[in-house]
């Protein structure tokens, strides 16, 4: 009895089958390792050159890891899809000499042959007949009896491409004639390559020995590049279904090794919902087994390639068709970036930085999902700009979530203890400390969120985790020094973003935000799609006193995803502090829609509409704001002590334009009872007295004048 298909057996699934290539059709990963086959050994690697250890590849498992690095394409409209030829232009190139005969109907000799280095003749006579011929574009060519060749589409270093109408299939097809260097690597691959199935993928229909040739799906679209009216996410999007395609291709031990716009077909692809935007990826004359090929890199085209001393080309990884992308991406985004103050434009300078840096391997990308998902979260920056206007909350794949809104005092009423300890002057102001604060240094480090261990490192696991957690645990008991002593015992590599999060949050608990933003600006140039990283460097220029910059962060954060409520209640801090109530009020409001911070944000745009700051040159609070405050205290979840002190500060907020000091003694005096001790509670009725207003009755003929009575008439009743 022969075996039957081998299920898939990993918890997440169970439900797959086993291809013939060893991967489920369902979850496109690998079974379990007690039910996978044992490997092939494999040849000792030389010795690596000195310097930073090598970056480990990830492996398919990673998805558990990261269950959707991809969700960026749900943030572009596919329908989007600009005017464009239905067809690829012919591209200049001759027929492959391999397909150079003479014309001569008695003679078919080979003509047209280069010898000596040198390329054969394009046009010219046969040698054998005289008969002229012209291989500039084919005709009448036909290749293994069934291919008849109409132009030629492409030609490079790997061999011409034709299209060409497969008379057995009734189809057009291209055929992609191969040097003989890069031939012996296809027919190593070409049973593998015949069986993928990929939505980004050409489809690769069969292998002529004639030539030889792959066959392929033709598609009739162009070259990758920026056409009129594209916007940048559109562009950004198809790089993310090029990295799906290629952790396709990594997952069965594959490489391009020639990704670059060429090789990106952009199409046209009708639905039921209408036309999309589409990409394929094409030309796989250089496809290697980087599991199995030991060898350099030969067949590459050297502008999108890592630069030839790298060890990529000595030992190929999945970074090699990555740093291809980011050049491509480098190429087709280049007249959508130039600003670098529009959302997002910022962040995708420091991705393709990161994913094409020359002279630091170690640094790039080593798995297309870990390019995705800072891609995606570039995505995410750009959307949430007008005219879109997208804001998306998601779980971080890095980072933990933070557990305070960090609002400095703004989501909660003014503190007993300032109304205690005020000082009324002649004319009724007080003088109290200010109506919120910047979270202390300390109370940051404890609060920013803990990084998730690495997937795409497997050396940031193990003992380096236990290490990282006991620092984290010194941190929050605001312990720098146990704290910087375990991070060093964890043992990670300098240049990780990991180790510099931990620096930067030591710095925090040592009170140097100076330090920290160092550490801060490291970690967001390796994660440019994370928006945590925004939220320490905001946090930090706050409390540098740098409104500018931390207003720049901030802003990035709320408009992306304002369920990060922590920039949202900086934002209105630093907005208010620049003299622009109205918005800072308006960032609170959009902050209570969010229903984790709906409480605190509420209590804090009632409170940014009264504020009163002491700084030389802030508006004073106009009636409106005043007005709409007190309509909006009745519907605030908050219990009495915190409705007296919100009424005092309305009440303080309307006697600087009506001078009404009986009311504002008034509340100052409703907030004694709430006072804990009896202390606290004559200090707040001595405030009382001293801002009621001054007696104006007197004596009749007191030194030569004429007093009033409270009631108003002249004392001394009739005859006065």
């Amino acid at each position: 009895m022969g075996i039957g298909p081998r299920t898939c057996d990993r918890p997440d699934c169970g439900r797959g089958t086993i291809d013939e290539q060893g991967f489920c059709d369902v979850c496109d990963r690998q079974p379990s390792a007690r039910d996978a086959p044992e490997p092939a050994p494999r040849a000792p690697e030389p010795d690596p050159a000195p310097g930073p250890p090598a970056r480990v590849g990830t492996s398919p498992g990673v998805v558990q890891v990261r269950p959707d690095p991809w969700y960026g394409l749900g943030l572009v409209d596919p329908h989007q899809v600009p005017r464009a030829a239905d067809v690829p232009p012919v591209a200049p190139g001759p027929v492959a000499e391999a397909h150079r005969f003479c014309p001569g109907p008695s003679c078919g000799q080979p003509v047209g042959r280069g010898h000596d280095g040198e390329p054969g003749r394009v046009s010219g006579f046969c040698p054998y007949c005289g008969t002229r011929f012209d291989f500039a574009q084919p005709d009448g060519l036909t290749i293994a009896g069934r291919y008849d060749v109409t132009r030629v589409i492409g030609s490079g270093a790997y061999g011409a491409a034709y299209l060409a109408h497969d008379r057995n299939l009734a189809t057009d097809v291209v055929l992609k004639a191969l040097h003989r260097t890069v031939a012996r690597t296809a027919r190593h691959e070409r049973d593998v390559l015949v069986g993928l199935r990929h939505d980004s993928i050409v489809r690769i229909l069969g292998y002529e020995q004639e030539g030889p040739h792959l066959v392929l799906e033709y598609v009739p679209g162009e070259p990758l590049s920026a056409r009129d009216g594209d916007r940048l996410e559109t562009l950004l999007a198809h790089g993310v279904r090029v990295l799906q395609a290629l952790d396709y291709l990594h997952a069965r031990g594959l490489l391009h090794c020639d990704v670059k716009p060429l090789n990106i077909i952009r199409f046209r692809e009708e639905s039921p919902t209408g036309a999309l935007d589409r990409v394929r990826l094409i030309d796989f004359g250089a496809v290697r087994n980087h599991t199995r090929d030991t060898g350099p890199v030969v067949a590459y085209t050297r502008a999108y390639a890592p630069p030839e001393t790298d060890p990529e080309h000595r030992h190929p990884t999945p970074g090699f068709d990555l740093y291809g992308l980011g050049m491509t991406l480098r190429e087709v985004c280049r007249s959508r970036w130039t600003d670098s103050s529009a959302p997002g434009a910022d962040s995708l300078r420091l991705l393709l930085e990161r994913a094409t840096d020359p002279e630091r391997p170690w640094y790039r990308f080593v798995s297309a999902r870990q390019f995705a998902e800072q891609l995606s979260g570039v995505i995410r920056q750009v959307v949430a700009a007008p005219p879109t206007r997208r804001q998306v909350a998601r779980p971080s794949a890095l980072f933990g979530s933070v557990p305070e809104p960090l609002h400095g005092g703004l989501g909660t009423a003014r503190p007993l203890a300032h109304w205690v300890g005020a000082r009324a002057e002649e004319n009724a102001l007080l003088k109290m400390p200010g109506p919120f604060l910047s979270p202390a240094p300390g109370e940051v480090a404890a609060v920013l969120p803990a990084p998730l261990s690495d997937p795409d490192d497997p050396r940031v696991t193990g003992s380096a985790d236990g290490a990282l957690a006991e620092s984290r645990l010194a941190l929050r008991r605001k312990d720098a020094a146990s704290a910087a002593r375990r991070l060093a015992a964890a043992g990670l590599p300098d240049w990780h973003w990991l180790p510099g999060w931990y620096r930067g949050l030591i710095a925090l608990a040592e009170g140097s935000p100076e330090r920290a933003a160092v550490e801060f600006t490291r970690v967001r140039r390796a994660l440019p799609g994370e928006l945590v990283p925004h939220l320490a460097l905001g946090l930090c220029a706050e409390l540098r006193g740098d409104r500018a910059v931390a207003r720049s962060h901030y802003g990035t954060v709320f408009d992306t995803t304002p369920a990060l409520g922590a920039a949202g209640f900086g934002l209105a801090r630093v907005l208010l502090l620049d003299g622009e109530r109205a918005r800072a009020v308006d960032v609170a409001e959009q902050l209570a829609k969010e229903f984790r911070y709906e409480r605190e944000a509420r209590v804090a745009a009632v409170r940014l509409r009264v504020m009163v700051l002491s700084e030389p040159g802030h508006p004073a609070p106009t009636e409106d704001d005043v007005a709409r405050a007190g309509e909006c205290l009745p519907g605030l979840d908050v219990d009495e002590a915190a409705a007296a002190a919100l009424r005092a500060e309305i009440q303080y907020a309307r006697f600087l334009y009506t001078h009404d000091r009986l009311e504002l003694s008034g509340a100052v005096r409703a907030l004694g009872p709430h006072a804990p001790t009896e202390r606290e509670y004559v200090a707040l009725v001595d405030l009382a007295n001293r801002l009621r207003p001054a007696p104006r009755w007197g004596w009749p003929g007191k030194r030569g004048r004429t007093s009033r009575s409270r009631s108003g008439a002249a004392p001394g009743g009739l005859g006065s």
